[in-house]
């Protein structure tokens, strides 16, 4: 048998077996594997499993949360909604009964809180004069506006001296459009009524001795839209102030009133009659038969979510998202979309900034141009 003189230190002289010589090298190439496995490259580390006791994270693609390895939001560390003692405060306005829109305004909360992880604090106001007043006071977070209600809680947040009261709008609504009204998914305008049998036929006809039913002075679409026409055809028509659009269109109706001014959306499959008349349909059923439109008012933007210039940018979006994902949910469903009608019928929102409001604050000025006390009253935010 073949042998190899190999000698092993300290070892006596003399040859040494081949296959003991394999198996010193066999011993040298297996340590240094070994050492070089034991050397992970960087960024090529072996994962290891979490230590016992220890949480995953996960962050929400769609709010930025991030979540336990349950799904569930974490709840921030500080700042609104980090607890029950410092709520993010969300105040809103229905657009019908205060009482008939609790529960979806309580679905809403809810689900904010499980899609943020912030407790959130939801108020339904009668009034958006008391919104207005809240956010100066620092005391809402966030707030669905009006259009109208939004300039006038501009106009009153910036005469305060911190930059911080200012308001700003972070997002805008949109509603179903139609392609023969470009841009009805994000404005509406004011239609103006009469009576079917009305001698009067177009906005033109209008004159100094006509009685028109206007809304509050603060309303967009029932009283500053129509202003702002009225000053643009340079006639003052004689005015008598009825508050809420069911009893403008009952006025019309009954003719107390010769014209009456209502908002008014782009039709759609579900709503192809959109504007404040049928709000009487339930107790005039031939309301769209016995009264016409006569002419329109200038658009402007829907209606904006609004915080205070503080608000943390990352709680906007959180907000945004959960929102946005809120509506989505329930415009898939016939009872969904009817739930949405007592939070303004969106069907979702864009981003927005106060200067896609810009267009609303020039009308604002036409509509006040002839009347210095209503424009103070109006930019004083009160109710």
């Amino acid at each position: 048998m073949p042998t190899h003189d190999v000698r092993l230190p300290g070892s006596a002289r003399g040859p040494v077996p081949w296959w003991v010589s394999l198996a010193v090298v066999v011993l040298i190439l297996g340590g240094a594997l070994a050492a070089a496995l034991a050397l992970e490259p960087r960024g090529l580390k072996t994962p290891r499993p979490p230590p016992r006791g220890q949480v995953t994270i996960f962050r929400d693609v769609l709010t930025g949360r991030l979540l336990d390895e349950n799904g569930v939001p974490l709840p921030p560390e500080d700042g609104p909604g980090s607890s029950r003692s410092h709520p993010l405060r969300i105040r809103f306005v229905p657009s019908a009964d205060v009482a008939q829109s609790a529960p979806t305004v309580k679905r809403l909360v809810d689900f904010l809180e499980r899609r943020t992880g912030r407790v959130v604090e939801g108020r339904t106001l009668h009034d958006y004069g008391l919104v207005i007043q809240e956010l100066i006071q620092r005391k809402c977070d966030v707030a669905f506006l009006t259009a109208a209600s939004y300039a006038r809680a501009r106009y009153a947040t910036e005469n305060n001296d911190d930059p911080d009261d200012d308001i700003e709008a972070f997002l805008q609504v949109v509603r179903r459009g139609q392609s023969e009204y470009p841009g009805s998914d994000l404005a509406y305008r004011a239609a103006l009524i009469v009576r079917t049998d009305s001698p009067i036929q177009s906005v033109s006809d209008i004159g100094p001795d006509t009685l028109v039913g206007l809304g509050s002075p603060t309303s967009g679409a029932s009283s500053i839209l129509p202003s702002a026409l009225f000053t643009r055809l340079g006639v003052r028509p004689k005015v008598h102030r009825i508050v809420g659009y069911p009893f403008i269109v009952t006025a019309v109706l009954q003719g107390v009133v010769e014209v009456g001014s209502v908002w008014w959306s782009a039709p759609n499959e579900e709503q192809p009659r959109n504007d404040a008349r049928q709000l009487v349909v339930e107790s005039n059923p031939d309301v769209f038969e016995m009264t016409r439109i006569i002419g329109f008012t200038a658009w402007i933007p829907n209606e904006p979510v609004v915080c205070p210039k503080a608000l943390d940018i990352e709680v906007r979006h959180e907000i945004a998202r959960a929102l946005s994902l809120y509506v989505a949910q329930l415009t898939l469903t016939e009872e969904g979309r009817k739930e949405l009608v007592a939070v303004g019928t969106p069907v979702g929102f864009i981003p927005a900034t106060n200067e896609d409001f810009l267009p609303l604050m020039e009308v604002i000025e036409q509509a006040f141009a002839d009347d210095p006390e209503g424009r103070r009253h109006f930019m004083a935010g009160s109710k």
